[in-house]
Protein backbone atom coordinates (compact mmCIF):
# COMPACT_ATOMS: atom_id res chain seq x y z
CA UNK A 1 0.00 0.00 0.00
CA UNK A 2 2.60 2.23 0.84
CA UNK A 3 4.62 1.67 -2.13
CA UNK A 4 1.36 2.20 -4.32
CA UNK A 5 0.70 5.94 -2.61
CA UNK A 6 4.30 6.93 -3.38
CA UNK A 7 3.72 5.96 -6.45
CA UNK A 8 0.63 7.82 -6.95
CA UNK A 9 2.39 11.06 -4.93
CA UNK A 10 5.21 11.14 -7.55
CA UNK A 11 2.51 10.55 -10.17
CA UNK A 12 0.78 14.09 -8.56
CA UNK A 13 3.77 16.20 -7.87
CA UNK A 14 5.09 15.32 -11.60
CA UNK A 15 1.81 16.21 -13.23
CA UNK A 16 1.59 19.60 -10.54
CA UNK A 17 4.61 20.46 -12.16
CA UNK A 18 4.47 20.16 -15.80
CA UNK A 19 0.98 22.31 -15.82
CA UNK A 20 2.65 24.90 -13.72
CA UNK A 21 5.20 25.67 -16.71
CA UNK A 22 1.96 26.41 -18.67
CA UNK A 23 1.05 28.95 -15.98
CA UNK A 24 4.57 30.63 -16.30
CA UNK A 25 5.58 30.76 -19.72
CA UNK A 26 5.46 33.92 -21.42
CA UNK A 27 2.66 35.52 -23.18
CA UNK A 28 2.56 35.36 -26.88
CA UNK A 29 2.22 38.29 -28.99
CA UNK A 30 -1.30 38.22 -31.17
CA UNK A 31 0.74 40.26 -33.87
CA UNK A 32 2.25 38.53 -36.71
CA UNK A 33 5.66 40.13 -37.45
CA UNK A 34 4.99 41.06 -41.29
CA UNK A 35 7.48 43.17 -43.05
CA UNK A 36 7.07 46.72 -43.64
CA UNK A 37 6.93 48.25 -47.36
CA UNK A 38 5.51 51.46 -46.75
CA UNK A 39 6.86 55.22 -46.41
CA UNK A 40 4.68 56.08 -43.59
CA UNK A 41 7.24 56.73 -41.13
CA UNK A 42 11.68 56.62 -42.20
CA UNK A 43 13.31 53.84 -40.61
CA UNK A 44 16.43 55.06 -41.31
CA UNK A 45 17.26 56.22 -37.84
CA UNK A 46 15.40 56.03 -34.89
CA UNK A 47 12.62 57.62 -33.02
CA UNK A 48 12.61 59.41 -29.77
CA UNK A 49 9.89 60.78 -27.22
CA UNK A 50 11.83 63.43 -24.82
CA UNK A 51 9.83 65.00 -21.54
CA UNK A 52 10.91 66.93 -18.95
CA UNK A 53 8.81 66.79 -14.95
CA UNK A 54 10.07 67.38 -11.86
CA UNK A 55 10.13 65.50 -8.41
CA UNK A 56 11.43 66.20 -4.76
CA UNK A 57 12.52 69.03 -6.10
CA UNK A 58 14.94 67.67 -8.82
CA UNK A 59 14.37 68.17 -12.44
CA UNK A 60 14.84 65.55 -14.77
CA UNK A 61 14.91 65.36 -18.59
CA UNK A 62 14.34 61.91 -20.43
CA UNK A 63 14.32 60.63 -23.69
CA UNK A 64 13.07 57.23 -24.97
CA UNK A 65 13.90 56.29 -28.04
CA UNK A 66 12.76 53.21 -30.61
CA UNK A 67 14.74 51.73 -33.97
CA UNK A 68 11.98 50.67 -36.51
CA UNK A 69 12.77 47.89 -39.15
CA UNK A 70 11.84 47.14 -42.52
CA UNK A 71 11.48 43.06 -40.83
CA UNK A 72 8.67 45.02 -38.86
CA UNK A 73 10.48 44.42 -35.67
CA UNK A 74 11.08 47.47 -33.20
CA UNK A 75 13.49 47.68 -30.71
CA UNK A 76 12.73 49.69 -27.42
CA UNK A 77 15.44 51.33 -25.76
CA UNK A 78 14.88 52.06 -21.77
CA UNK A 79 14.49 55.78 -20.84
CA UNK A 80 17.49 57.64 -20.17
CA UNK A 81 18.59 60.82 -19.32
CA UNK A 82 18.54 63.03 -22.49
CA UNK A 83 22.68 64.32 -21.53
CA UNK A 84 23.42 60.12 -21.87
CA UNK A 85 22.16 60.22 -25.38
CA UNK A 86 25.34 60.28 -27.07
CA UNK A 87 26.72 58.19 -24.76
CA UNK A 88 23.86 55.67 -25.62
CA UNK A 89 24.17 56.53 -29.49
CA UNK A 90 28.17 55.09 -29.38
CA UNK A 91 26.74 51.80 -28.05
CA UNK A 92 24.17 51.20 -30.63
CA UNK A 93 27.26 51.96 -32.84
CA UNK A 94 29.65 49.80 -31.18
CA UNK A 95 27.22 46.89 -30.64
CA UNK A 96 27.65 47.05 -27.11
CA UNK A 97 24.16 47.90 -27.24
CA UNK A 98 22.53 45.08 -29.05
CA UNK A 99 24.71 42.66 -27.10
CA UNK A 100 23.34 43.78 -23.53
CA UNK A 101 19.82 43.50 -25.32
CA UNK A 102 20.27 40.18 -27.34
CA UNK A 103 18.55 38.20 -24.59
CA UNK A 104 16.39 40.46 -23.14
CA UNK A 105 12.87 39.74 -24.50
CA UNK A 106 10.81 42.98 -23.19
CA UNK A 107 13.52 45.11 -24.98
CA UNK A 108 11.67 43.50 -28.37
CA UNK A 109 8.43 43.80 -30.25
CA UNK A 110 6.34 44.27 -33.26
CA UNK A 111 4.95 47.24 -35.05
CA UNK A 112 2.48 47.24 -37.82
CA UNK A 113 1.14 50.22 -39.53
CA UNK A 114 -2.67 50.75 -41.41
CA UNK A 115 -2.90 54.26 -43.09
CA UNK A 116 -1.66 56.80 -40.28
CA UNK A 117 -2.21 54.10 -37.63
CA UNK A 118 0.89 52.48 -35.83
CA UNK A 119 0.43 49.71 -33.28
CA UNK A 120 3.08 48.16 -30.68
CA UNK A 121 3.16 45.20 -29.39
CA UNK A 122 6.06 43.83 -27.02
CA UNK A 123 6.64 42.32 -23.51
CA UNK A 124 6.18 43.93 -20.62
CA UNK A 125 7.13 42.42 -16.73
CA UNK A 126 3.68 40.87 -14.89
CA UNK A 127 5.11 41.37 -11.44
CA UNK A 128 4.81 37.36 -11.35
CA UNK A 129 7.12 34.93 -12.90
CA UNK A 130 6.57 35.47 -16.66
CA UNK A 131 6.17 38.42 -19.07
CA UNK A 132 2.59 39.77 -20.17
CA UNK A 133 2.35 40.99 -23.81
CA UNK A 134 0.90 44.82 -24.04
CA UNK A 135 -0.34 46.98 -27.21
CA UNK A 136 0.33 50.31 -28.22
CA UNK A 137 -1.62 52.26 -30.61
CA UNK A 138 -0.68 55.64 -31.98
CA UNK A 139 -1.31 57.78 -34.96
CA UNK A 140 1.35 58.81 -37.53
CA UNK A 141 1.53 62.90 -37.76
CA UNK A 142 4.03 62.43 -40.90
CA UNK A 143 7.02 60.56 -41.53
CA UNK A 144 9.21 61.20 -39.03
CA UNK A 145 6.52 61.44 -36.26
CA UNK A 146 3.81 60.16 -34.87
CA UNK A 147 2.45 59.97 -31.06
CA UNK A 148 1.15 57.27 -28.77
CA UNK A 149 -1.09 58.54 -26.24
CA UNK A 150 0.27 62.26 -25.07
CA UNK A 151 3.63 61.36 -26.11
CA UNK A 152 5.40 62.31 -29.59
CA UNK A 153 7.79 60.74 -30.97
CA UNK A 154 10.36 62.51 -33.03
CA UNK A 155 12.55 60.76 -35.85
CA UNK A 156 16.20 61.28 -35.54
CA UNK A 157 18.67 59.80 -38.52
CA UNK A 158 20.85 58.02 -36.94
CA UNK A 159 23.88 54.97 -38.31
CA UNK A 160 24.29 51.97 -37.85
CA UNK A 161 21.44 50.88 -36.19
CA UNK A 162 21.59 48.28 -33.76
CA UNK A 163 20.96 44.37 -35.65
CA UNK A 164 17.41 43.55 -35.53
CA UNK A 165 17.69 39.98 -35.57
CA UNK A 166 16.78 38.03 -32.33
CA UNK A 167 15.61 35.19 -30.78
CA UNK A 168 12.18 36.24 -29.92
CA UNK A 169 10.26 37.29 -32.86
CA UNK A 170 10.52 34.66 -36.08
Amino acid sequence: MKKCFGIISLAIIAVSFSSCKKLFEDEELSLQRTDYIGTELRTDGYYYWRYQYEHDGFQYDRVEPRFLYRNGVFIFVNRLDFSKLEQQEEDFRKGTFYENIKNEKVQWGIFQISGSSIVFEGWDYSGGPFLTSYKENGEIINDTTFRIKKAIFHFKQFSPKPDSTNRFIK
